[in-house]
């Protein structure tokens, strides 16, 4: 007995998991030019081998079975990463983007979340200048940002902790639409530490400022990607920092002494090493100062790790989760059963680990991984 399955679906779960085409091919016990027909569509699946694709990729079986029952838009993907970093490594994390989207898509049915405000800035403007006026617009004034998370959320901003799989991508944003209802999805390595996650969704902020509906990162060469990566640091350095009064604030210290700088990363809750950045680049620091403070950081083990990191988690989004428990309290609507109601309007069913990480609740309270169907069933 053979099945017809979305071979779309395959792809996404091999591609969640990490496998290339050989691998899952391997893992099957069948050839990659197979595994290659399963995605493309043409040709079915028999049933002890798709028990085994179940069983390898841990995707519900409906996810397979299904197809989209709604129109689905992906406009531009930017990542906070190395260049070093693969395709392999960077497209797992366009799951939890569209999760996402989908999930709070369905969530809007109950409650209202604050809407995305579109920005509108000039095609030339520059990122120091982006940054005053989104404060000034936002009413920030020259204050500190203590918790960016709760900032974009309360902007209509999707903010989503998740493992991304790999260090070299540390945050993965972009516009996606559900039926025409825009989206600006933003993931979020939780294996980091508040510090540096409070510049990471900073820059992330910024290519939704600068960027988002003006470049696309699969359209630019390298040199152009680095511009476009040095575009969103300026930004989260000048939005963060903002210049007068960090400028008073660093002329008020022994600027190469990188001891000094411990009090204000508490105070402007950014990392030291982003601070240098951000007075070297305001002209407070000669090269040479900038150097020195650099080696100092490398002499007491803070380049990687600073001091007060290991003692600050990131920041928890709560805009899903609050939204969660708002519906789980009105309705009938549960963990248990949250994958088989999305399913029924979307089509598509999403394993329990992909929506606990979406919402940012704990596994555990779901008590079963639920499917549409069982195996006996197809059978």
């Amino acid at each position: 007995m053979s099945l017809k399955i979305n071979g779309s679906r395959i792809r996404e779960a091999r591609v969640f998991n990490g496998l290339t085409i050989t691998q899952l091919a391997e893992k099957l016990s069948v050839s990659k030019q197979m595994v290659s027909r399963y995605e493309h569509n043409t040709a079915n699946i028999s049933l002890d081998k798709f028990k085994k694709l179940v069983e390898v990729l841990k995707f519900p079986i409906g996810f397979f079975t299904e197809s989209d029952k709604f129109a689905y838009g992906n406009s531009e993907t930017f990542y906070r990463s190395r260049l070093t970093s693969t395709q392999s490594e960077k497209q797992p994390s366009e799951i939890y983007k569209k999760a996402a989207a989908v999930t709070k898509d369905f969530f809007e049915q109950y409650v209202n979340f604050p809407k995305l405000e579109p920005i509108q800035l000039s095609d030339n403007v520059t990122p120091e200048a982006a940054a005053v006026a989104l404060r000034t617009k936002w009413g920030l004034g020259s204050l500190p940002i203590q918790n960016i998370v709760e900032l974009l959320e309360r902007h209509g901003l999707t903010v989503i902790n998740v493992d991304l799989g790999t260090d070299k991508v540390d945050a993965h944003s972009g516009l996606v639409h559900v039926n025409g209802r825009s989206y600006y999805v933003v993931l979020s390595n939780k294996n980091s530490n508040f510090y540096r996650s409070q510049f990471t969704l900073a820059h992330e902020l910024g290519h939704y400022v600068l960027h988002n509906g003006k470049l696309d990162p699969n359209d630019l060469d390298s040199i152009e990607y680095k511009l476009m990566e040095k575009e969103a640091d300026a930004f989260a350095s000048s939005f963060l920092l903002p210049s007068t009064p960090f400028k008073n604030d660093i002329l008020s210290i022994v600027i190469d002494d990188v001891l000094s700088y411990v009090p204000l990363k508490q105070k402007w809750n950014v990392s030291i090493s982003s601070m240098i950045y951000r007075a070297y680049s305001l002209g407070l620091l000669s090269e040479n100062q900038r150097l020195k403070l650099y080696k100092a950081l490398s002499y007491r083990k803070w380049r990687k790790h600073e001091i007060f990191d290991s003692e600050s988690p990131v920041s928890q989004p709560r805009a899903m989760k609050d939204a969660f428990r708002l519906i789980e309290k009105n309705t009938s609507i549960a963990p248990v059963n949250l994958a088989t109601n999305i399913n029924n309007i979307y089509g598509v069913y999403y394993p329990n680990v992909i929506l606990a990480n979406v919402i940012g609740i704990d596994l555990n309270e779901f008590s079963a991984e639920v499917i549409p169907l069982s195996l006996k069933n197809i059978e």
